[in-house]
């Protein structure tokens, strides 16, 4: 909720256990911080050392790249519910970012890149050499 409390059922936390991508935790958690400027966009205020453009030439292109293989109908690596706006852009790749940064990494370097600079840490960084070409 906008400026409310995150809520979520023991169901929905015991299901985002699985490090399968999907994780509600982190989706809402994402949201709550996309909305410190006031409204959820897809645009969170970023740390002083980071800069919009950068963001944008990022986050931009790769959002339309989602929308367009879901407009004709591909199979995507990202859940296209990603494809709805902006705001849920970012959500679910926060989830990736966290629970699958290689398959991230992958298909979207440069958002990987400003999620590395935004959340201020590497999960890459964190996976045993054989996890990073399974995922």
């Amino acid at each position: 909720w906008q400026g409310g409390p995150v809520i979520f059922s023991a169901a929905d936390v015991d299901s985002s256990l699985r490090l399968d991508g999907a994780n509600v935790v982190i989706h809402e958690l994402a949201h709550k911080l996309d909305m410190q400027d006031g409204h959820a966009d897809g645009l969170p205020p970023l740390h002083s050392e980071m800069r919009v453009k950068d963001w944008a030439d990022a986050f931009n292109p790769a959002y339309e790249d989602l929308r367009r293989q879901v407009a004709q109908g591909r199979e995507t690596t990202v859940d296209p519910y990603a494809a709805t706006s902006p705001a849920e852009f970012f959500a679910v790749l926060s989830e990736a970012f966290f629970e699958r940064p290689a398959i991230l990494a992958a298909i979207y370097p440069a958002v990987y890149a400003q999620m590395k600079a935004y959340y201020r840490q590497d999960p890459l960084r964190r996976l045993p050499a054989d996890q990073e070409t399974r995922l």
